[in-house]
């Protein structure tokens, strides 16, 4: 597996502070919880797809033509596991992949227009979703909580992975 953006860059290591569980667990339990939400609200509306899948189309979605391999690099997955979620996001008819005109070997991914169109919905459920989950949470919080997610990402050492999300 082939992966680009590794720029792993050690952080200073200053005070360490203590939670009640540990922060992997607290964030995986979250995401956990959160991707439950999510699909609860699909099947609600008879939408068929994974939270991974509406994370691909929303990815080529928003960085147009990219290819399998950009996709591979983004999410730090192996070329094969991408391969069959687009084999399958293409027999569902939400993506087209088509050749590169100067790289026969280069296929390049868009939305098709079914793909817009449940890329839409899958959009609008998910900020159904993040305005539930968002109850009772001030703006003050927001901020505060959004500074310290993006500096626990940049203190992973894998800052260029951040890009396109």
């Amino acid at each position: 597996m082939q992966l680009i953006c590794f720029s792993f860059v050690p952080q200073k290591r200053e005070k360490v502070m203590k939670t009640q569980k540990p922060l992997t667990y607290l964030l995986g339990q979250t995401m956990k919880l959160v991707r439950y939400k999510l699909m609860e609200k699909y099947k609600d509306s008879n939408i068929e797809l994974t939270l991974e899948q509406f994370v691909v189309l929303h990815f080529i979605n928003e960085n147009s033509e990219s290819t399998q391999q950009d996709l591979a690099n983004h999410f730090l997955k192996d070329k094969s596991i991408i391969t069959r979620q687009i084999n399958t996001l293409i027999d569902l008819g939400y993506v087209t992949r088509t050749q590169d005109e100067d790289d026969k070997r280069k296929k390049h991914l868009m939305l098709s227009t079914q793909g817009l169109e449940i890329f839409e919905q899958l959009k609008a459920k998910s900020v159904e979703v993040s305005s539930e989950l968002l109850d009772g949470v001030s703006q003050e919080e927001l901020t505060i909580f959004e500074n310290v997610i993006s500096k626990i990402q940049l203190n992973t050492g894998f800052k260029d992975c951040l890009s396109g999300c």
